[in-house]
């Protein structure tokens, strides 16, 4: 750029051209101060020079191709800014740029441009090449003190005709101003970024719940393109029931309520899924983009999986409260069974005892049978009390369920009536089932009794099934009471009925002791059932509707080999004397009254007894009497020293001698819990003189 001084004098023309009139002198001194006082960078300028090269150019172009020229003639810019002259830069100027005066500034202007000011020189050429008279652009330029800064420019261009071919070229400092505009860009893009990659929905609407905004996770949510969710009413997205909820809030908003609501609600996808969400709602009181009315932002969350968590952690619960429920009453059932035998072993005891010592024909045998009958029931009614508790059972053997099913078909066609049909589905090959077949066959018969009772005499369907199936997790959620089952092979039975049905609090309960839809009937049936079944490290799971009948199954662990087939008959034992007379038997037993019918029976029986109260009693007697003693008969649930713990110090002084326990627990869970080992018998409460010599000769004649 060339440096030409500021000559008034040389300035002249008319009032067209912006001059004053000829003989009018230029009142330089006002310009100079207006110039000055400006706090707009100023640089006054002389495009006479440039004016043909730039012509000249247009032409070589050719019309509609001058920007491309100077793409390809760098160097034309460079020689159209060389034949700028400069005639004044204001103080503005010369401040900004960090020169001492206006001289330093003008011989250093090639030293303000840089690599981006030839390309805004290159904008100001092509306004002034295809005639425009204004021009305005953004340019950089590198100060004296090597700091950069951004201009926004503007210059009123002289006609190409004008004789005075002066420019002025007003510069503002907009760096700050676009130091800002970047920030707040970056900052909207930041929050477009945080908006549009956050994992919760974020919705934006206006009181009358029209939606105005969606995030890429709503539009992921909801299922459908922005555009058509835009403008939407977000009731209608929501399932009937939430809709009512939703109105409610907006009368709330419309009445003035601004604090921030939070609550659960539920959308509906396009696809028919329930989409379950908690949702924080604030109103936006102010303008929000532009509109001018007062919007509300919804950020929600979707909460399927943490409903899904709450339901299985409460299923667990459940199922965790049901087993120390059951556990409970399994304890009480067991206690009171154990007491409730050594009760009927008097009643019985003593009734039989009674019986036999009447004369053939008495008419008071009856009675006393009567008694015996009912003692028997009684005793019953302690087993299945004793089975709910879960003992253990007594042997468990490798069975086929199909086959043991198949062993009392005939009591499954007696237990339903005749206007009833029943069907077997009995799977071929199963993988055997470690069980007792008793105690299973007894479930098997509660299942079927209960489908009976479900049919009424008016009669209906009944499906007995058995299988094998691999259980996923998934499955194991049907579990409805027993063990806790883990995933893998299991074999079940399944008894099915088209009958009443039940609804789902009464199968929550089908189990519990004594619980019964029925007037009569009430029993230990299902109860013991269950406690059969989780002592075979199996569950239940029902399934029932009223009206639709019932699916009652138990399923077992499935052993990894095929089970052998059933009905093999087993060796005969061997013929046995029942013969006791002069056998000396220790009685050991802390219940006086069970120890008198046992002293008793033993006496008939021919045996010499010693009885003892207790453990420590016991001890004593035996270790001065043992070389008379033939067989131990002892309680295994005592006070003080108990049981198992009486047979190790009583073996110790002679351990050869037959032991034979007693209990009103069931015997499984004796042999379990007693370790002891060699056990001779096992005489189960309550029980007669017969069941006393029958075990007492296999074990000391047998």
């Amino acid at each position: 750029m060339k440096n030409n001084p500021f000559d008034a004098k040389s300035a002249g023309g008319d009032r067209n051209n912006g001059g004053p009139l000829p003989g009018e002198p230029l009142d330089l001194a006002a310009w100079l101060e207006v110039l000055e006082t400006t706090q707009v960078q100023l640089f006054i300028e002389i495009l006479a020079a440039v004016r043909p090269m730039i012509k000249e150019a247009v032409t070589a172009a050719g019309p509609g191709g001058f920007r491309s020229w100077l793409d390809a003639h760098p160097q034309f810019v460079v020689q159209v800014i060389s034949s700028v002259s400069i005639l004044h830069a204001n103080r503005v100027a010369v401040q900004l740029n960090a020169a001492s005066c206006e001289a330093e500034l003008l011989v250093s202007l090639d030293k303000l441009v840089l690599p981006e000011t030839l390309s805004s020189f290159k904008d100001l050429i092509c306004v002034i090449g295809e005639g425009r008279r204004y021009y305005e652009g953004e340019c950089r330029y590198r100060a004296l003190d090597g700091r950069e800064y951004q201009t926004l420019n503007k210059g009123w261009i002289p006609a190409e005709d004008d004789p005075f071919q002066v420019m002025a070229l007003a510069t503002i400092d907009i760096t700050d101003l676009n130091l800002a505009k970047q920030a707040l860009a970056e900052s909207e893009e930041r929050y477009r970024l945080l908006i549009e990659t956050a994992q919760d929905v974020i919705i934006r609407h206006n009181l009358n719940g029209q939606i105005t905004f969606v995030n890429r996770a709503g539009i992921e949510m909801l299922g459908l393109p922005r555009e058509k969710i835009i403008g939407m009413s977000g009731v209608s997205l929501m399932t009937p029931e939430a809709q009512q909820e939703a109105l409610k809030r907006r009368d709330a908003r419309f009445a003035g309520e601004a604090g921030v609501f939070l609550y659960e609600t539920e959308f509906l996808h396009p696809d028919g899924r329930v989409m379950p969400l908690e949702v924080s709602s604030t109103l936006l009181p102010g303008p929000v983009n532009g509109l001018g009315e007062p919007q509300v932002l919804l950020v929600a969350r979707d909460i399927a999986g943490r409903r899904k968590s709450q339901a299985e952690a409460r299923l667990v619960e459940d199922r965790l409260r049901d087993a120390q429920k059951f556990e409970s009453l399994g304890v009480l059932a067991g206690g009171i069974a154990h007491d409730f035998n050594n009760l009927l072993v008097t009643i019985m005891g003593n009734a039989e005892l009674l019986r036999d010592d009447l004369p053939a024909g008495d008419v008071q045998q009856d009675s006393l049978s009567a008694i015996m009958d009912a003692g028997e029931q009684a005793a019953e009614l302690c087993r299945q009390m004793q089975a709910y508790a879960g003992a253990a059972p007594s042997s468990t053997e490798a069975h086929d369920l199909s086959g043991v099913v198949g062993e009392i078909l005939h009591l499954v066609q007696a237990a339903l009536s005749g206007s009833s049909r029943v069907h077997f589905e009995l799977a071929e090959q199963l993988p055997a089932v470690l069980i007792d077949s008793t105690q299973i066959r007894q479930v098997i018969m509660n299942m079927v009794n209960n489908a009976a009772e479900a049919v009424g005499a008016g009669g209906g369907e009944v499906m007995i099934r058995t299988g094998v199936q691999d259980l996923t997790r998934e499955d194991l959620k049907k579990w409805t009471a027993g063990e806790e089952l883990s995933p893998g092979s299991h074999v079940f039975c399944e008894v099915r009925d088209s009958g009443c049905g039940m609804d789902e609090e009464t199968v929550s309960r089908m189990f519990e002791p004594f619980l019964s839809t029925k007037f009569a009937g009430r029993g230990l049936g299902m109860s013991a059932a269950l406690g059969i079944v989780k002592s075979h490290g199996g569950a239940f799971m029902v399934e029932s509707q009223p009206e639709q009948g019932a699916v009652v199954a138990f399923w077992l662990p499935a052993q990894p080999t095929i089970a052998a087939e059933t009905g093999v008959p087993k060796a005969e034992p061997a013929q046995i004397s029942y013969d006791l007379k002069g056998r000396t038997i220790l009685l050991v037993d802390d219940d006086p009254r069970v120890r008198a019918v046992a002293e008793s029976y033993l006496r008939r029986l021919g045996c010499r007894v010693l009885s003892a109260a207790d453990g420590y009693d016991a001890v004593r007697l035996y270790g001065q009497r043992h070389e008379e003693v033939d067989a131990i008969i002892l309680d295994y649930t005592m006070p003080g020293m108990d049981g198992a713990t009486t047979s190790r110090r009583l073996r110790v002084i002679r351990p050869d001698v037959p032991l034979l326990m007693t209990s009103g627990h069931d015997e499984a869970e004796v042999r379990a819990k007693s370790g002891v080992p060699g056990m001779a018998g096992f005489v189960a409460k309550p029980y007669n003189l017969r069941q006393l010599n029958e075990v007492l000769a296999l074990a000391l004649n047998g």
